[in-house]
C-alpha cells in the first residue's frame, strides 16, 4: 500500500512538470502502470487543450463537483495533464463504446479505458483527447 501511495504521489508531482500545450505538439505520455491494475485507482490522461470539468457515464457523474459519493470532487486542468481518479464501485459500468464522456467548456470528449469498456478494476488509465 505504501508503494501505491508513493507512486500516486510521484505521478501527481510529475504532472506539474508536463510542458504547456503550445510546446507539446505530438507529445505522447508513455506510462507503465501495471501496479494500478486490480486497484480502485485509474490514471486519467487529458490531452485536450481544455479543462475537464466533469466525467459522466450514463446518469452518473464520476468526476467533478458533486461526483458519486464525492470521491472525485475535482477538475482536470487543460492538457496535457494527468490525475488519479478513484474508480471504486465503477466496475461493470460504462460498458458501451463511447459511454465515458468528459465535459469541457469547449465540448465533450469520449474516453477510452486501456483494458476495455466497463473493465475498471483491471484498467490502469483512462484517456481523453487522443
Amino acid at each position: 500500500m505504501k508503494r501505491l501511495l508513493f507512486a500516486v504521489a510521484a505521478l501527481v508531482i510529475l504532472g506539474g512538470f508536463v510542458p504547456n500545450p503550445s510546446q507539446s505538439a505530438g507529445l505522447k505520455i508513455k506510462t507503465r502502470l501495471d501496479h494500478l491494475s486490480g486497484t480502485q485507482w485509474v490514471l486519467v490522461l487529458n490531452y485536450s487543450p481544455s479543462e475537464i470539468t466533469s466525467i459522466t457515464c450514463e446518469s452518473w457523474t464520476m468526476l467533478g463537483i458533486g461526483s458519486w459519493k464525492h470521491q472525485n470532487d475535482f477538475t482536470i486542468p487543460a492538457g496535457p495533464s494527468i490525475a488519479i481518479m478513484d474508480a471504486n464501485k465503477f466496475d461493470g459500468y460504462c460498458k458501451g463504446h463511447g459511454s465515458i464522456v468528459a465535459h469541457t467548456d469547449d465540448g465533450d470528449l469520449i474516453g477510452t479505458l486501456d483494458r476495455g469498456d466497463g473493465n475498471w478494476n483491471a484498467s490502469t488509465k483512462l484517456t481523453f483527447g487522443q
